[in-house]
């Protein structure tokens, strides 16, 4: 596992995780990378504060994982898709080189979507050739954070 390792799961409830990062039901789908600045900037604004919220996160996600696809299917595969009704995503956010017990996971607190209309293209990661790119949007209630912390190992 890596910074901008995402899991997805598509059940009705949030799966929680335990200190060693997302384990089935979640299924891994992708990267982020790490030039996605609205991500990077939401999960900077988680860390240092309290008062301040990313209400709404928009970034890139490139699906390496052929069990996961913008739509869902309608030929009875396995494929778990962010439309109609969107997935929850889990992302890797422990630091560059970090040891295992400092491994810091964040969950989004809504089901997250594809992005409706158009946006700029997402960049091309060095993590291999993605199978499709999707732009994603995870949206919070009013007065709440769009992220927060699903877990993480060492508080600091």
């Amino acid at each position: 596992m890596s910074w901008g390792d995402v899991w997805v799961n598509a059940d009705k409830v949030r799966p929680g995780m335990d200190a060693s990062g997302p384990r089935a039901p979640w299924i891994p789908a992708g990267v982020i990378s790490s030039e996605q600045r609205a991500f990077v900037e939401a999960t900077q604004l988680l860390r240092r504060t309290r008062g301040a919220h990313a209400r709404a996160v928009e970034f890139d996600l490139q699906i390496t994982s052929s069990a996961v696809g913008e739509e869902r299917s309608g030929t009875g595969t396995a494929v778990v898709g962010f439309e109609p009704d969107g997935l929850w995503l889990a992302v890797d956010v422990t630091p560059t080189g970090s040891l295992a017990e400092e491994a810091r996971f964040v969950v989004f607190t809504q089901r997250v979507h594809v992005v409706a209309g158009a946006r700029r293209s997402g960049e091309r990661g060095s993590t291999g050739r993605p199978r499709a790119t999707i732009p994603l949007r995870g949206r919070a209630r009013s007065r709440e954070s769009a992220l927060e912390w699903g877990h993480r190992a060492g508080r600091g």
